[in-house]
């Protein structure tokens, strides 16, 4: 399953398709891994501790990287606004 979803992402093609298409495939084999561990009930808390950590991981990488990245529209938006509540 792996392997069809990289060569169905390498097919499309696009810039940077390979890494993406390998980050793919390593995250549907983590999961499947998880999945089995969790079904065969060795590391339940483990798995739950590692999707949760990985949940986290990735809220705060979305929060930092609009906030870094908007930190400039941000700064226009509230110039706009003090330039309105200045008339």
């Amino acid at each position: 399953m792996a392997n069809l979803a990289k060569s169905a992402m390498l097919a499309g093609g696009g810039e940077g398709s390979a890494a993406s298409a390998n980050l793919v495939r390593f995250a549907i084999i983590g999961l499947v891994t998880a999945m089995g561990l969790r079904a065969m009930g060795l590391a339940d808390d483990i798995v739950n501790l590692a999707f949760g950590l990985t949940l986290g991981a990735i809220s705060v990488a979305v929060a930092i990287s609009f906030g870094l990245g908007g930190r400039e529209a941000a700064g226009k938006q509230m110039e706009y606004w003090l330039s309105n509540l200045r008339k």
